[in-house]
């Protein structure tokens, strides 16, 4: 029953190649038969800029669990 129910999910996220026709996922850049360039339907890429932010940020977090694992182990 789950499996019917994965597959559906799944197509749902198909669209055509339109080089070769054949189904690919909706977020791919490239199709993978013919290696033609896709535009994805439904995502878009971040901005640099707030992929360096979200780094950052991500940095920091990491590096104040980091100090928070040192200080409870000592």
């Amino acid at each position: 029953m789950s499996t019917k129910k994965s597959v559906t999910n799944l197509e749902k996220h198909l669209v055509k190649c339109p080089s070769c026709g054949k189904d690919v996922l909706d977020h791919m850049t490239e199709c993978p038969f013919c290696h033609a360039e896709l535009s994805p339907s439904r995502y878009t890429t971040l901005d640099p800029e707030k992929q360096k932010k979200i780094k950052r940020i991500l940095t920091i977090i990491g590096m104040i669990v980091a100090l928070i694992i040192f200080l409870l182990t000592r």
